[in-house]
């Protein structure tokens, strides 16, 4: 019988198969938590996925959230970035969203955002974890059940809109006259990038574009997912392709050859077109390629590295001051717009950087930045085996600079902030450890990721 996946929480929220290890009961439990966490009588937002789980879990978050004395703003089906944004707009103090991002249709999960639009942070999340293990929960009175509010896609698309294209150059993209294929993969992108590329003047030829929750394909947006899109640029003529995961907090590139461009690309394009004309701190991960400190540099920002997770990233780049930051597998935050990942102000920073090149190709601004292989591979094993394989690594590279970052290991074998480099941690989204080598060299990238591999799974 094969094994079910546990159910995840950590710093990327609580993550499970729906019906298995993400059951209802666990639903009802940890958003009475997180009602309890939060201050008494709170307004929250609640917003979902286009998962098949998701509208029985959406009603039963929404019984333990008003049951506890919190008002709902509820949604529907909306973007995670809609929803933090809407946390402001609305004065919530917090949201709910039930999504399992880029993971499978059987997957489903919880996201906690705070007041600021912000996710919980490390130590805020496990205040919750305690509160839901405890099963010590506020009680409210009945007379304090909280009301549900339904929000138009209306209210929310004209706040979304006008956060959005405050600060773009809509103009120059309108006259460009761009033609663009996009897969929202069914998720929640398919209810609002249609508007937003009307709004810009943009052609879009829309695939898989139902938000039914029926994936077409595995909506992790890495070069295997996006042939059909690749299909779709080559057929229409299209400058660009924009493939965006179910909760549309993450968007992957595919080039005008229909060939995918690779998920760091979208992140070192956004902070290329943005540090050439506004100066400051770049923030991003220790898994993100050198391609985005490179980017950074040629514009003469500094770079901050951050653990994985979207709220290192955030909590730092608003500590900073940053300008632009991100995660390397194709998430761009603007925190002025939203302060977290997102797919829509990703797709709008490229094509204004489109816009703006003398070709409107984006082979063109690839080719502009400098090549390296990164290689990621996945692998199931135990903590103590990861714990050994990170103590070996730094004997066997005893020259290599150790990152003072800590998030499993990340080293540098030539001693300096370079590459080839290799970063091995543990998932935050899935039960699986995490390998991830970049070089100059394909050959060298794939040899690194063997050799941990090996050193993992007992080999010598």
């Amino acid at each position: 019988m094969k094994e079910v996946a546990p159910l995840i929480v950590s710093i990327s929220g609580i993550r499970g198969i729906a019906g298995k290890s993400l059951t209802s009961e666990i639903i009802h439990n940890f958003a009475a938590a997180f009602a309890s966490w939060l201050p008494p009588h709170s307004g929250v937002v609640l917003a979902r996925d286009t998962r098949p789980s998701g509208a029985d879990f959406a009603s039963t978050a929404a019984s333990a959230l008003a049951a506890h004395g919190c008002d709902l703003f509820d949604l529907g089906i909306a973007s995670t970035p809609a929803a933090k944004l809407m946390v402001g707009e609305l004065g919530a103090a917090g949201a709910l969203i039930l999504t399992a991002s880029h993971n499978p249709a059987e997957w489903n999960g919880l996201k906690l955002v705070r007041a600021d639009g912000v996710f919980l942070n490390g130590e805020q999340g496990s205040q919750v974890e305690a509160l839901y293990r405890s099963g010590e929960f506020r009680q409210d009175p009945a007379d304090t059940i909280g009301q549900i509010r339904s929000v138009s896609r209306a209210e929310v698309h004209k706040a979304y809109l006008g956060r959005i294209l405050r600060d773009i150059d809509t103009d120059r993209i309108r006259s460009a006259r761009l033609k663009v294929a996009v897969d929202p993969c069914n998720g929640a992108g398919c209810v609002f990038l249609p508007e937003l590329m009307s709004e810009l003047g943009v052609e879009a030829v829309f695939i898989n574009a139902e938000p039914n929750g029926d994936f077409a394909h595995e909506p992790e947006p890495i070069p295997a997912n996006l042939r059909q899109l690749g299909d779709a640029v080559v057929a229409n003529g299209c400058a660009v392709g924009f493939a965006v995961d179910p909760d549309a907090d993450r968007v992957a590139l595919v080039a005008e050859d229909g060939q995918p461009v690779g998920e760091d690309f979208t992140l070192a394009l956004a902070v290329s077109a943005v540090t050439s004309r506004q100066r400051g701190p770049v923030v991003t991960t220790l898994s993100t390629s050198q391609i985005v400190s490179d980017a950074a540099a040629a514009n003469d920002c500094p770079v901050v590295l951050t653990p994985v997770g979207e709220v290192h990233v955030v909590e730092q780049m608003i500590a900073a001051g940053a300008v632009i930051g991100g995660e390397g597998n194709g998430g761009v935050i603007l925190t002025d717009i939203v302060p977290g990942r997102d797919a829509a102000v990703g797709i709008v920073l490229l094509l204004e950087a489109l816009a703006t090149s003398a070709t409107g190709s984006l082979g063109t601004l690839v080719s502009r930045l400098p090549r390296y292989i990164i290689e990621k591979r996945k692998v199931t094993c135990t903590t103590q085996q990861l714990a050994h394989a990170v103590t070996a690594l730094q004997r066997r590279y005893p020259d290599a600079y150790t990152h003072p970052v800590v998030d499993g290991v990340k080293l540098y074998f030539s001693g300096k902030l370079e590459c080839p480099w290799v970063h091995l941690r543990a998932s935050n989204t899935e039960p699986v450890v995490r390998i991830i080598a970049e070089s100059s060299s394909a050959n060298e990238a794939a040899a690194l990721c063997d050799e941990v591999e090996k050193e993992l799974l007992g080999g010598n």
